[in-house]
């Protein structure tokens, strides 16, 4: 309390300040806040609070909708209230198409209300639970402790060994704001015994004592409920004959009770950690007097307190869950069917409570319902930007869809759509790809094109990076879409994005399709009079235009694409026109301007919280240290961003970590410490790696091996990395002296010779294509082209800034 007291003093006198409360579950989490929250408010603080719900069937970012609608009695939002709506109207609105833009709307909104709300006097948000968070209540926590100029003291609780990847996040963003760390251990000896002499109202002999120190570990809950029981029932009992567990200590206890207590408080358990008398007295199935009675029983036993007129609460997450977990399934079943029908007839709009207690009813009669109710609250998870809870909820929903009666085949499509649109949001862009493989195998299976259509439109949500892993062509969704798309009488609306759909299936190929598919949606698009699907239409062109030979075509279309971005509020494609207006300056050999896009990337990627772009960004940050040759913050970028991508879940985080390290271990001749992972990934990923692996193996020592692999069989992609790579290929022809490949890599690299190799990605980035092309020249005898290449290589190395390529250069060319 008095660290507590000293960071509410500093809040006032400096600015926020941020508290972290730690301990195990029953080790005074909550009634330190509570009594904080009594002290603060005796002080004449603004004090508001709210828990993150530890039981299913919470509405998303509960903790928040409960902060802000208790500060609204005192502070009302006023010209803030339409960004606020998704949290302050459970009817409001779905907010607008672009998530990226209404998310960061929502939070500066939150932002500017705390600041306001701290104006006349300061003010304090205490959260409970946070271990329970969802990823919105703890992406607002975040935002909200961006305040630099306000009274505020934000105090969170939690238990430290209880989801740590979800919070890492979120803790990392509290670091960097100094916070004070609390954290509650267990009760020392002295305190269980003045803590049981309490409950015992007698003495307590030593040994007792430190029986039940040592049973309960200190822990205050646990030393509470032991010393109930041992008053009721005796120090043997307490210390001997239940097992060591709070549990065990709690159903000692509940035994002891009248049956009709038992039975009233397992069906408030059902009901959840809270609940309102009415429900209960409905819900019971008896008269009002007996559940009053049973009601009182819980309350005297300590098991139940009063939170407000009108409604209990289980005294410890742990009393609700002994209670629940002791109901048998069939049991459990019959009483959320009960509960959901009460629930249904007294607060229709409790989406997310009807979703909870009808998907566990498990029942033919209320199956229809737990999908309906589920659809409900996922979409009032959305309106919240929670969209990992709206993905749990669909998830519900589809398990619960088997056995509806109707157009099955229907529902799944359109169940299966909703949710890889909520996984696309939460940027599990893999996952969603899995789940749109359902639904096209459920159209498939039904012989029907219209559901077909379905599943392939399903994904409207603007995605930044390929959703397809590299290379690899489901040739059975493309030959779906190419017979889709010779459907007479197509809406315009679906054959654009139809059409987009297969500019990302055969994105970066040898297939005249995609550059087909793009002008043909681009121009749809125009006509249809919609600023989202133009954008839609064209990202598709962007996608199918040549990185690296067609670069001014692209940064005229990217130019129209931010226009039309900022005008309409479309990050995600504000975004993208920026990356590709990056590219284009790599591919003009424009450092200054890759620079500055760079920059502005990466400040959109944290101004919006874009996860993906952030990565994206990470790889460009880790390529220009690699041209600037600082490979070691290159390595680091490098590897940060391919953390980032395993913990998104992405497609492409294994295989660009391999490829991105190559190329620095490619410009330090290091690659022989290479050798055995490039043997491994070319397990995975085949010939694309033969080139890489030859080079490892040349510089290993082993020129025999080298050559036993079919070197300039594979052919590459003609995409962004193929300069790239077509590069790697060339050094192991020269260090083979294999003269035979030198004028087909010749041919291909000729037309980019003034770029560096793969950077119209601005991910990766090797030596200049015109070093290279000196070498094949070299190799095949051409001096004159050698000469001239090398001097280019010296420029374009030169307007760099890359000393170690320009270096390489220049013994070439005077070598």
């Amino acid at each position: 309390m008095a660290a507590l007291a000293a960071a509410a003093a500093e809040a006032v006198a400096d600015g926020p300040r941020v508290a972290v409360v730690s301990g195990e579950a029953g080790a005074g989490k909550s009634s330190l806040l509570s009594r904080l929250r009594h002290d603060l408010a005796a002080q004449g603080w603004t004090v508001v609070a709210g828990r993150c719900p530890e039981v299913e069937g919470a509405p998303p970012a509960w903790a928040w909708v409960e902060v802000l609608r208790r500060l609204a009695v005192t502070a009302p939002p006023r010209d803030l209230a339409p960004a606020l709506a998704p949290l302050l109207d459970d009817s409001a609105r779905h907010p607008r198409a672009d998530v990226a833009a209404g998310r960061f709307h929502l939070h500066r909104a939150v932002l500017a209300w705390l600041r306001a709300a701290a104006a006349d006097r300061p003010l304090a948000v205490l959260l409970d639970d946070l271990h329970a968070a969802d990823t919105e209540t703890l992406l607002l926590l975040t935002s909200a402790t961006e305040l630099t100029d306000a009274a505020v003291l934000f105090v969170v609780a939690l238990r430290p060994g209880d989801n740590r990847e979800r919070l890492a996040g979120t803790l990392a963003a509290l670091a960097r704001r100094s916070p004070r760390r609390l954290h509650l251990e267990g009760l020392p000896a002295a305190d269980v015994e003045r803590l049981v002499g309490a409950f015992a109202r007698r003495a307590v002999d030593p040994d007792t004592v430190a029986a039940l120190a040592a049973r309960t570990g200190g822990n205050p809950f646990y030393v509470r409920e032991s010393a109930k029981l041992l008053a009721s029932e005796g120090a043997l009992v307490a210390v001997s004959e239940v097992p060591a567990g709070v549990r065990d200590v709690l159903r000692r206890r509940l035994s002891r009770l009248p049956a009709p207590a038992v039975v009233l408080l397992r069906l408030t358990a059902v009901v959840g950690r809270e609940a309102d008398v009415e429900t209960l007295v409905e819900a019971a199935g008896t008269d009002e007097g007996a559940v009053l009675d049973a009601l009182d029983a819980g309350l005297i036993a300590g098991l139940l307190t009063e939170p407000a007129p009108g409604r209990v609460r289980f005294t410890h997450g742990l009393v609700h869950d002994t209670v629940y977990t002791d109901i048998s399934h069939p049991r459990r079943a019959r009483l959320h069917a009960r509960v959901a029908a009460c629930v249904r007839r007294l607060r229709p709009d409790d989406y997310p409570a009807l979703a909870h207690h009808y998907a566990r009813a498990a029942s033919s009669e209320t199956v229809r319902l737990a999908v309906d109710y589920a659809i409900r609250a996922a979409e009032l998870a959305e309106r919240r930007y929670a969209h990992d809870a709206a993905v749990e909820l669909l998830t519900n929903a589809l398990d619960a869809a088997g056995p509806v009666a109707g157009d099955s085949a229907a529902l799944r499509v359109d169940l299966l759509g909703r949710l890889l649109r909520a996984q696309a949001r939460a940027g599990a862009v893999a996952a969603a790809r899995e789940t749109r493989a359902r639904a096209i195998d459920v159209a498939v299976t039904s012989g029907r094109d219209d559901l077909l259509i379905a599943a392939f439109t399903a994904w409207t949500v603007p995605t930044p990076w390929s959703i397809r892993a590299y290379g690899v062509v489901d040739h059975r969704v493309v030959d779906l879409l190419t017979r889709l798309l010779r459907t007479p009488g197509l809406v315009p609306v679906d054959r654009c994005r139809l059409l987009e759909t297969l500019t990302h299936e055969i994105d970066g190929e040898a297939d005249p399709r995609g550059p087909e598919a793009g002008r043909e949606a681009l121009a749809i698009s125009r006509d249809l009079g919609d600023p989202e699907l133009l954008a839609l239409g064209l990202a598709a062109r962007l996608r199918t235009l040549r990185f690296d030979r067609e670069a001014r075509q692209r940064g005229e279309l990217a130019a129209e694409l931010r226009d039309l971005a900022t005008t309409h509020g479309f990050v995600t494609y504000r975004w993208l026109a920026e990356q590709v207006l990056s590219q284009v300056a790599a591919a003009l050999n424009q450092p200054d301007e890759v620079r500055a896009s760079v920059d502005r990337q990466l400040a959109m990627a944290d101004t919006y919280r874009l996860n993906e772009a952030r990565v994206i960004g990470l790889g460009a940050e880790a390529a220009l240290a690699h041209i600037a040759g600082d490979l070691v913050t290159a390595q680091r970028r490098y590897d940060e961003s391919a953390d980032r991508m395993r913990r998104q879940g992405s497609l492409h985080a294994d295989a660009f970590h391999y490829f991105a390290t190559a190329t620095l271990l490619v410009t330090e001749g290091r690659m022989a410490e290479h050798l055995e992972p490039s043997r491994l990934v070319r397990r995975a990923l085949g010939p694309l790696v033969d080139d890489f692996l030859a080079l490892a193996l040349i510089q290993s020592g082993r020129l025999d091996e080298a050559r036993a692999l079919p070197v300039g069989g594979h052919v590459h992609r003609p995409d962004y990395f193929q300069s790239a790579l077509l590069t790697v290929r060339a050094m192991v022809a020269v260090a083979l002296d294999r003269r035979d490949l030198a004028p087909p890599l010749i041919d291909a690299l000729l037309p980019v010779r003034d770029q560096l190799a793969g950077f119209s990605s601005t991910t990766v980035a090797l030596r200049p294509v015109a070093l290279t092309l000196g070498e094949l020249f070299r190799l095949t005898g051409d001096t004159e082209e050698t000469a001239r290449h090398f001097a280019l290589a010296v420029r374009v190395a030169r307007r760099w800034g890359a000393p170690h390529w320009l270096a390489e250069a220049e013994r070439a060319l005077t070598g």
